[in-house]
Order: C-alpha cells, then sequence, then structure tokens
C-alpha cells in the first residue's frame, strides 16, 4: 500500500505513453489492487476485525460498489462508464479498485499489519519531491514537461500553473493540501528527528508549492486546515503572531520580488474572475442535468456527452467556446453520474469520516491527519475526483476511521483456496487485464502519434489496428487520429498513401461520432473534414448532429450558416447565423459579421 501510495502521484512517463500523465496512475492502481485482491484471502482476519469494529466502514464502501455498478448497468453510455474518459479514466474499473483498494488497506490498518506511520512516511517522501519538482517548474527548470502546456497569455501578464506531476495545476493543489498535512503529521507522531524533520520539510515545501500553483481551491483548503490546526493546539498569540509575520513576509517579499512576476499576473486573473469562471453557473445546470435521470445517474463519466443538453443559454454565452467535462465538484458529479444512490453512499461516507475528523483533532498525535481530511474535502468542493486526489481522498478516510489500536488482533487464519479463488481472483484478473491492455494500447498510440508526426500513413494506419485490438475503451483515441491523419494527408505524395489517409481519417471519425466521449466535438471534426472534401452533404449532416448534441453551441449554427448560404439557401443561413450570434454572446467579432453580411443581402 505504501508503494501505491508513492507511484500513483509520480507517476508520469511523457516519452513512453500517449496519456502520460493519466495511464501510469491508474497503472499502478489497477496493479496494487491486484496484488491486494491475491493476497488478502491469505489472511482472513483483517477484514474480520475491520467487521467487527467498523462495521459502518465495510457498508458504507459495499454501497459505494453497488451504487457504481447499478449506474453503470443503467448508464446511457455503457462502454465510456465501464472504462472511462480520456481524460480522467475514472470509468467502473477503476473505481471499483479504488474501492477494493480502500477495504483491503483498512483492514490491513485495523488488523495492525500495516502501520499508519509507514503511510504518512511514504506520503511526505514522494509529496516532497513532487512539491519541489513543481516549485522548479515554476521557477522555469522542467525537464519532462514543454513550459508552453502549463504557461498562460504572452508577455508581462504571462500566468504560470505548475502542473507537477499530477497533470493540472487544481489537481495539483488537492493533493499537495493532503500531503502538506499528512506529511506534516510526522511531527506530531514520530519520536525519530529524522522523521520529524521530514515533516516539517514535507509541509514547507508543500505549503509554497500551493501558493506558487495559484490554484484558489487550495490555497483556501491549505488556510482551513491550518486553522483548525490553530484552534486546536492554541499556542500563544505571541507565537502565533510571530510565526504567520514571519511567513507573510517571506511569502510577500518573494510575491513582490523579479520572480513573483507570474504570481501577480494570476493575481489580476483573480480580479476580473472573481466567481471562479464558470463553475457558479455550471453547478445550477448541472443540477438541472441530475433531475433528468435522478434515480440511478446517467452513468460514470458521461458528463461531456450529457451536459451540453442542458447547458443554459446564460452559460453558453458567458463561455461560448468551453467544454465542460465535469461539475468541479465531487458531490454534484457523483449526483449526476449516479444519482440518488450514488451520493447517498458518497455523503454517507463522507459524514462519518467527517465525524471521525473532528474526533481526531482532539488530540495531538492524531489532529494533522484530521485536518488533511477536512482541507482537502474543501478544496474538493471546486474540483472533480482524478486517480491521485481520490485516491488520496479515500486514504485520509481510512486514516481517521481506522485505529489499529482500537481493534482486538487475533490469530491469523488462512482463508479456504476455494472462497479465496472466488473473493480474490476474479477482481485481480479484471484489474490485472484492464491495466495490460490500456498500458499496451496507450503505449503503441504514443508510436503512432511520432508515425504521423513523421507523414507515414502506412505505418501508422497498421500500428492503429493494434491500438484498436487492445484498447479496453472503445473509440478512446479515435478523434485524436482522425483529426491528425487527415492533417498528413496533404502531404502525402504518392497517391496510395493519400487516399488510404483519408479514409482511415473519415472512419475513425465516424467512430468517434458513435463512441466518444464529446459527441458534439466528434461530430464537429467529422463535419469539418467532409467540408474539406466539399462533401456539402455529409458536412451539414454532421454540423446538425452536433447541434443536436450540444443545441447551445455557437460554432455549428455558425458552420451552418455558412455553408447554407453557399448553397444558396439564405433564409436557413440567416436562421443559424443568427442563433450562432444568440449563443456566442459578442465574444467573436467573425460570428456577428457573418449576421451582419447575410443581413445585408
Amino acid at each position: 500500500m505504501p508503494s501505491v501510495a508513492v507511484l500513483i502521484p509520480i507517476l508520469t512517463l511523457p516519452f513512453w505513453l500517449f496519456y502520460f500523465d493519466i495511464t501510469p496512475k491508474i497503472a499502478a492502481l489497477l496493479a496494487g489492487a491486484a496484488i491486494a485482491c491475491l493476497l488478502a484471502p491469505a489472511n482472513v482476519t483483517s477484514i474480520r476485525n475491520l467487521w467487527k469494529t467498523r462495521k459502518l466502514v465495510v457498508v458504507t464502501i459495499a454501497l459505494l460498489a453497488a451504487a457504481l455498478i447499478v449506474s453503470t448497468a443503467f448508464s446511457t453510455h455503457r462502454a465510456l462508464s465501464f472504462g472511462g474518459s480520456n481524460w480522467r479514466g475514472f470509468g467502473m474499473v477503476t473505481q471499483l479498485a479504488l474501492l477494493v483498494f480502500t477495504l483491503l488497506t483498512a483492514a490491513s490498518i485495523a488488523s495492525g499489519t500495516l502501520g499508519v506511520e509507514r503511510i504518512l512516511r511514504a506520503v511526505a517522501l514522494s509529496g516532497s519531491a513532487i512539491a519541489l519538482y513543481a516549485i522548479l517548474q515554476y521557477l522555469g527548470w522542467d525537464p519532462l514537461l514543454s513550459p508552453a502546456t502549463y504557461h498562460i497569455g504572452e508577455g508581462e501578464w504571462t500566468i504560470v500553473r505548475p502542473p507537477g506531476t499530477v497533470g493540472h495545476a487544481d489537481y495539483l493543489g488537492s493533493y499537495l493540501v493532503f500531503v502538506l498535512f499528512l506529511g506534516g503529521s510526522l511531527w506530531t507522531r514520530e519520536s525519530h528527528r529524522t522523521w520529524r524533520t521530514v515533516g516539517i520539510a514535507c509541509a514547507i515545501l508543500s505549503a509554497f508549492a500551493i501558493f506558487l500553483s495559484g490554484t484558489r481551491s487550495a490555497i483556501l483548503a491549505a488556510i482551513c486546515g491550518a486553522a483548525l490546526l490553530l484552534y486546536r493546539f492554541r499556542p500563544g498569540w505571541r507565537q502565533t503572531a510571530a510565526g504567520l509575520a514571519i511567513a507573510l513576509i517571506a511569502l510577500a517579499g518573494f510575491y513582490f520580488s523579479p520572480l513573483g512576476l507570474k504570481l501577480r499576473g494570476r493575481t489580476r486573473w483573480y480580479i476580473e474572475d472573481p466567481a471562479g469562471g464558470a463553475r457558479l453557473l455550471l453547478w445550477r445546470d448541472s443540477l438541472h442535468l441530475a433531475l433528468g435521470r435522478w434515480p440511478a445517474g446517467w452513468g460514470a463519466e458521461t458528463f461531456g456527452a450529457s451536459f451540453p443538453h442542458y447547458e443554459s443559454l446564460e452559460l453558453a454565452r458567458a463561455f461560448p467556446d468551453f467544454y465542460h467535462e465535469s461539475p468541479h465538484n465531487i458531490f454534484i458529479d457523483e449526483l449526476t453520474d449516479q444519482g440518488l444512490i450514488g451520493i447517498a453512499a458518497l455523503l454517507a461516507w463522507t459524514g462519518i469520516a467527517g465525524r471521525a475528523a473532528f474526533r481526531q483533532l482532539r488530540t495531538t498525535k492524531t489532529a494533522p491527519i484530521g485536518a488533511a481530511l477536512l482541507g482537502g474535502l474543501t478544496s474538493l468542493q471546486f474540483n472533480s475526483f482524478v486517480v491521485t486526489t481520490a485516491f488520496f481522498f479515500f486514504l485520509t478516510c481510512v486514516l481517521v476511521l481506522v485505529a489499529p489500536e482500537d481493534v482486538d488482533i487475533q490469530p491469523r487464519k488462512r482463508m479456504p483456496v476455494a472462497l479465496a479463488a472466488l473473493a480474490g481472483v476474479p477482481l485481480a484478473l479484471l484489474f490485472s487485464v484492464f491495466a495490460v491492455r490500456m498500458c499496451v494500447a496507450d503505449a503503441t498510440m504514443s508510436t503512432v502519434r511520432k508515425q504521423m508526426e513523421a507523414g507515414n500513413v502506412l505505418a501508422a494506419s497498421a500500428r492503429y489496428e493494434t491500438v484498436r485490438r487492445w484498447e479496453p475503451r472503445p473509440g478512446a483515441f479515435d478523434a485524436y487520429y482522425s483529426k491528425n491523419m487527415a492533417s498528413i494527408v496533404r502531404r502525402q505524395r504518392a497517391v496510395y498513401n493519400a487516399v488510404k489517409g483519408w479514409q482511415e481519417a473519415i472512419q475513425s471519425g465516424i467512430r468517434a461520432t458513435q463512441l466518444a466521449e464529446d459527441p458534439q466535438n466528434a461530430a464537429y471534426s467529422l463535419a469539418s473534414l467532409y467540408g474539406q472534401a466539399d462533401n456539402r452533404k455529409e458536412s451539414e449532416h454532421y454540423l446538425r448532429s452536433a447541434i443536436a448534441d450540444a443545441p447551445n453551441w455557437f460554432k455549428p449554427h455558425w458552420v451552418l450558416a455558412r455553408l447554407l448560404e453557399s448553397s444558396g439557401r439564405h433564409e436557413q443561413a440567416l436562421v443559424e447565423a443568427s442563433a450562432a450570434v444568440e449563443r456566442d454572446g459578442g465574444k467573436h467579432a467573425e460570428v456577428a459579421e457573418t449576421l451582419r453580411q447575410l443581413q445585408a443581402k
């Protein structure tokens, strides 16, 4: 378990994998869950002890798993709910592995076979390394990623949002909130000076990295967690004032120095966008989406395809060309994905864990772990679960819910072979096969991308067939493959290569409209391909398909208006152009110009 706690956040393989910051983390979780499933049946005592002393923990995890399975069975897109989306891969298999791993970790801690200190040391060491890497990213040193991927804007007001190894600054911030307090808890739990020093170093590095990430939710969460600890320990006012003064002077000195220029750019962004982007309108519209299928939800990972049908005109006008992949709130996300049964189970789990966290604040030794859960939960009100944040949320819940000193440890008893096979082997097989297939497909797709960049159509198409055979999530790469294959067709000198490339682009584009997590984008992209070939009939068909999938997205209306006008259907073009202007909210001058030209005729 400590190994998995190290590997999940730190694994990123940009030179080997296509989704280099997602696939290795999921594979680490699946591999860890598979090994745990194979090993746990050999010692049933740990689960028995957990059942005797923490029945509510076991029951709630079982309810979470049941809600997940039911929502997947009734999903509007079962394949996507089963395997997960491209942007986080958090489908039924991944979530089930997380729940199984959570249960077995809780049982191991309860039985005394896994020490809490071992987990905290692992979190502190890996978290310190990731925080240091994020700090270096901010300062301009990054051997793994191109800085252009996390620099926003140009010139004096360029903003840098270091993602560390977690994939995005928002997820990095949420993860580091857990690390800040879990790693820092070594100071109160360890007697050895070395580990106490590691705990303090981890807390300082994590706090500074959160500050540099510019993630408002993480900064708020860190302040809330620190306030809880100050309330618990109640140091003298002079000590508190001196500590806060030193911290504020150090941060202010950095902020107003030349190194703080990019942070000042982020502050300018805060001032221009005090509401945090689309979140308030997004949450409101997401609740309308949840009411559409309130008993069991739309299915895990289906938000990107389902939400556009419920997106309000107000949200579309405010953010006209923005794809909302999730509600950015773990509870609303659960409500839309798994409905009433899912949100009830998650609220129950969070409620019993939150209550335990408040109890942990009463004692000096455990107070930082309680602050970790409450602070992390604060941050996740403005973020979605990805593998890293979900793993550390459930891990922290286990740490506050299960204490080995509360359990009467009994002699070990081996589970019968037949029962072991019934319980552990099928799950281990599911997780192992899924992980292997996902990694092979992802690594092969990385090769396909390199071959397309080199303009090698035949090699890329042959390799892509391997991707399709291995990928456990049908259609995961089709949209990307279609768009990029089409872009290299004109560079082909041989007619056969050009025809082959075009066929590949069209066929994968059609599959993407049926299987992608964002069918509206897939349909729009395919319409563009047909437009390049001057196939107006198919282009119009897929533009209307994009409009059906996302009624309030301005772009397909705008492009369709231009297509209709070029075909001599002026009145229909005028209707579509008016619809585009209404949905664009005045954000793009060329959209209004199209309507003006049509009206002038």
